[in-house]
């Protein structure tokens, strides 16, 4: 079959960095082709390309067996080439249907809302979401809602090649469910979609194909049936991983080091109790809103709540204010690591010293020495490069973001480290670098709670899981019944409502 997209030694360089060194790609009709590699292998920039966000390139690009360049993203929509990427381009205080036609060459030249939402309603069915009502606002919906939406306006435009980037980041097991659902049913309608994406499991579950792009160049595409994760992972990183979750051992009975008492943060329908035990990775599992990844703010002080107390080190208390927690010895880290996880625009040496800056200083001067040997010490723990420490925190990739934002925390010797998604966003290499420290700091004694929605790691990495649902705390499970499908039943459907 010839190929409907096809680049043929695509090069593309910012100066001195080679972000492509000679990349081949292609698609056929109807295909569904994962593009997958580590944070930095060249992802962003390919997909650029092909949607016409960088011209810039060297090398041949041809659609439908015609040579093509396109001059700016909207060329390539107007020639059958849409994107769907990370950041939403909705516009909250819109319709759902006003949305689908904010623009485009199919967008009608006079309409009114009903007319819109009679046309805006055969897209919406064809990404699975026919039960919406057109007239309400984008800002009613949930993220993976919103995310559908944007899908069903690209597909208005009626486009050969569909790009979705990273399309489930941040959305919870139901809503991925959904988007998964929508990219077959895409497919089996002659829709070509290049899926990128981290989640292993998701790639083997939706796509024909896999290319692997790995530090700038292209791997041969493989049959997803061919490979299995163990020998994507060795493709993706040129050498073999290993296990990417570390082992895990029963743990005896210890003296829990926090108890969390009636702990009710804004956002969730009732208080939660749970213990914190040293030594081990404690897992707080649930969909996108049922309310887990407040409780970390909460207990963090990052996050008002309406009462509660935190039993630690022979006090009973709730910060107020972040500061507080990191004075107890508690670190967190959130969700958003760009948001307020990171100062990007600063060097990665301030923002690793950033939370012990009493240690590094006396009488209010800084010692620039002491900071230097405390942030090189840091960085060699958690394997960022120290030539590295004088640049900006905003040019390092995911991964080595990610552990910058995790390791600083270890400046102040913390006994207790919240971390909200700890790998969204991350390659597959970083990942298992960031669960294995999250393991060396349990053996060292520190307590580690996470939330996650990404059912493989919150069913592979903890020692106990506790389960959430819709603002509700549902149970606790451990390590000998910690299954994937034991964690799902409670976190999606714990009255057993689906057999009403």
């Amino acid at each position: 079959m010839t190929p409907l997209l096809k680049l043929s030694s695509v090069k593309r360089s910012y100066g001195a960095i080679h972000a492509l060194k000679g990349v081949d790609f292609e698609i056929l009709p109807g295909e569904v082709m994962g593009l997958v590699g580590e944070n930095g292998a060249g992802k962003s920039t390919l997909v650029k390309v092909i949607s016409g966000f960088d011209n810039g390139f060297t090398g041949d690009y041809e659609l439908n067996g015609a040579p093509v360049r396109f001059s700016h993203p909207g060329k390539a929509e107007q020639a059958g080439i849409a994107i769907a990427q990370q950041e939403l381009s909705l516009i909250p205080t819109m319709s759902v249907a006003e949305n689908i036609f904010m623009a485009g060459h199919n967008v009608p030249t006079f309409a009114n809302k009903q007319s819109l939402i009679k046309k805006s309603r055969p897209y919406l069915e064809e990404v699975g979401l026919e039960a919406i009502d057109p007239s309400v606002g984008v800002d009613r919906l949930s993220v993976g809602e919103q995310h559908l939406v944007e899908v069903a306006r690209l597909i208005a435009h009626d486009p050969q090649v569909l790009i979705l980037d990273e399309p489930t980041a941040a959305l919870g097991e139901s809503d991925s469910i959904r988007i998964l659902n929508m990219v077959k049913r895409l497919s089996e309608r002659g829709k070509s979609i290049i899926y990128v994406s981290h989640r292993m499991d998701e790639i083997f579950k939706i796509t024909d194909r896999i290319t692997v792009l790995r530090d700038g160049e292209s791997q041969e595409p493989r049959a997803a049936s061919t490979l299995d994760v163990n020998s994507l992972v060795e493709l993706m990183l040129g050498f073999e991983l290993g296990n990417m979750f570390p082992e895990r051992e029963p743990l005896g009975e210890t003296a829990s080091l926090m108890n969390i008492r009636d702990l009710w943060p804004d956002g969730l329908l009732e208080s939660v109790n749970f213990d914190v035990h040293p030594g081990e990775i404690l897992g707080l599992a649930g969909q996108l809103g049922s309310g887990s990844g407040e409780i970390l703010a909460a207990i963090a002080g990052a996050r008002k709540t309406r009462s509660g107390a935190l039993e630690y080190g022979g006090e009973s208390f709730l910060p107020k204010n972040p500061k507080q927690a990191i004075d107890k010895g508690i670190a967190y880290c959130s969700e958003d690591r760009k948001h307020d996880g990171l100062f990007l625009g600063r060097p990665i040496r301030e923002n690793v010293s950033a939370p012990s800056l009493g240690s590094i200083s006396k009488m209010g001067v800084m010692s620039h020495k002491a900071e230097a040997s405390l942030a090189t010490d840091i960085a060699e723990k958690f394997t960022v490069d120290v030539n590295r420490l004088g640049q900006d925190a905003g040019v390092l990739s995911g991964g080595n973001q990610q552990k910058v934002a995790l390791g600083k925390w270890l400046s102040i010797n913390p006994k207790i480290i919240l971390v909200n998604e700890p790998t969204r966003g991350v390659d597959v290499g970083a990942r298992a670098e960031i669960y294995q420290k999250l393991r060396a700091l349990a053996a060292d004694g520190a307590a580690i709670v996470i939330a996650s929605t990404d059912i493989q790691e919150i069913s592979n990495l903890p020692d106990r899981v506790i389960t959430f649902y819709r603002g509700m705390q549902i149970g606790e499970i451990g390590l000998a019944d910690m299954t994937a499908a034991n964690i799902l039943k409670q976190i999606t459907d714990p009255f057993n409502e689906t057999n009403l």
